[in-house]
């Protein structure tokens, strides 16, 4: 793939968000960091305090638990949106184009709450975690894409 001059990229999982811009030309990109952001959400075995509720029918054997749901994944999603708002933050005039890699469960959440202005510039999405590479190496695979 070709990354022009100026675009910018957007590496995100659960837990890290990489912010780049290419301040190289096509030919010889050259990615530089923007914001860098860690995030280390608690498991949810740290979260819970005792196992989910119950419910016993006063007529019958029927028994039903409580669903506590799964506030590691809601956390790791509120990252992620965060990285989209950081993203839509720096986009201004002259941002050519934005690239998108993340995990699919994340790339899945991203599609669904971009602003505007990041999908009119959206020239590329990935479904690939990247965030565990070196710059240089995120930077070869999005070229050899």
């Amino acid at each position: 793939m070709i990354l022009p001059h100026n675009v910018v990229v957007l590496v995100v999982d659960g837990a890290r968000m990489i912010l780049m811009r290419n301040d190289g030309d096509a030919t010889d990109p050259q990615l530089t960091v923007i914001e860098h952001r860690e995030y280390h959400p608690l498991p949810n075995r740290d979260l819970f305090t005792d196992a989910a509720g119950r419910e016993f029918s006063s007529s019958g054997s029927h028994h039903n638990s409580y669903d506590n749901g799964d506030p590691h994944a809601a956390q790791e999603r509120a990252f992620v949106t965060s990285a989209l708002a950081v993203l839509a933050d720096r986009i201004d005039d002259d941002v050519p184009g934005i690239i998108i890699a993340a995990d699919p469960v994340s790339l899945g959440h991203l599609r669904a709450h971009y602003p505007t202005k990041v999908a009119a510039r959206l020239l590329a999405e990935f479904d690939k975690d990247l965030t565990g590479m070196p710059v240089e190496a995120m930077c070869r695979r999005l070229r050899e894409w």
